[in-house]
């Protein structure tokens, strides 16, 4: 079985840079936890008594690069919010997931 990155040498030089750009743009998305706290109207000591951790774990996530889905899950759960998942592959359909945060 070939890897992601043996995978992905086989697109085009086109389909290899929209996928370098998407994951880029998933990168800079991850970092808007604040941006979601905020439009929520939330400060991290609420956002932290909703998830029932500490407000520096709140500051810490808010920082970090990489946020795994269950915790993305369990943060839109606590906003009363959903989480939906398109994945998007050259020359195919999109592949759409709905209510991810069900899965947690």
């Amino acid at each position: 079985m070939k890897s992601y990155k043996e995978k992905r040498q086989e697109f085009s030089p086109e389909a290899q840079e929209r996928i370098r750009a998407g994951a880029q743009q998933i990168k800079q998305e991850m970092r808007i936890l604040r941006a979601i706290r905020d439009a929520a109207g939330l400060s991290q000591e609420e956002l932290a008594k909703r998830l029932e951790v500490g407000q520096s774990y709140i500051s810490r996530l808010e920082r970090r690069e990489n946020i795994t889905l269950a915790t993305l899950a369990a943060i839109a759960q606590a906003l009363g919010g959903s989480i939906e998942i398109t994945i998007t592959l050259p020359e195919c359909k999109p592949v759409k997931f709905s209510s991810v945060e069900a899965l947690f």
